[in-house]
């Protein structure tokens, strides 16, 4: 079993290789840890980026092989600039620690410690006229609960919690913070503000205008907005 799993990665690994294109192959997520000694009753899936000399635009090709699902991402050097200039988080992330398995000129480590250094950097920083419009733009919506009977029940606990999960990615955006995949929203703000947390949980317990509302007020205290300033770029 072991065999045939590895055979098929090896296989297709070769086969990325092979193309003259091919710069670096890189394990990114769960699959740079793949001990194929021990793990391969567990292989369903393995990510694999790669990073080509010629082309534009990022590729993605999801492929199943023998119940294995390769997730293959293709990126030129013009879409690598892009994706580093714009800091965008999963891509760094995942980079930030990949496993290097082909390194054709020798550029897979300074690639490493770019993605490594930008994602310690942290992303882009809001100005202060964002943060206002973003509280406002927020509380804007919220608003729109505050008179009940014009909503549906269903319709009123979904928006609540619409509105809510705008609120926590704007606790993170306003923090100057990396917003986590929404899997991992409330383990990350456990982790970053336990009271902030608790107020969450008493959403999650009972939808309604005023427990959002406290929300709202403890994440954008800090933010004075007395009206909406024009933000030009």
């Amino acid at each position: 079993m072991m065999e045939r799993i590895y055979s098929v990665f090896a296989k297709e690994i070769e086969s990325i290789i092979k193309n003259n294109n091919t710069i670096a192959v890189f394990l990114v997520g769960s699959s740079k840890s793949i001990d194929f000694n021990v793990d391969y009753k567990n292989i369903n899936d393995i990510d694999i980026f790669v990073f080509v000399g010629k082309g534009k635009n990022q590729v993605r090709i999801i492929k199943t092989i023998n119940n294995i699902e390769f997730d293959i991402n293709y990126f030129s050097k013009s879409s690598f600039e892009r994706i580093v200039d714009n800091k965008e988080y999963f891509f760094l992330k995942e980079m930030k620690d990949a496993k290097v398995i082909y390194d054709k000129n020798n550029t897979a480590t300074s690639i490493i410690n770019l993605c490594r250094t930008k994602y310690l950097e942290g992303p882009r920083k809001l100005l202060s006229e964002e943060k206002v419009f973003l509280k406002l733009e927020i509380g804007s919506k919220i608003s729109r609960l505050k008179e009940t009977e014009k909503f549906k029940q269903l319709e009123y606990d979904f928006l609540t919690k619409i509105y809510l999960k705008d609120i926590i990615m704007g606790y993170f955006s306003i923090k100057d913070k990396w917003i986590p995949k929404d899997k991992n929203l409330l383990k990350n703000l456990k982790k970053e503000d336990s009271k902030l947390f608790e107020l969450v949980e008493k959403v999650y317990e009972e939808c309604n205008y005023n427990n959002l509302l406290n929300i709202y007020e403890y994440v954008f205290k800090e933010i004075k907005a007395d009206k909406i300033i024009k933000i030009t770029y």
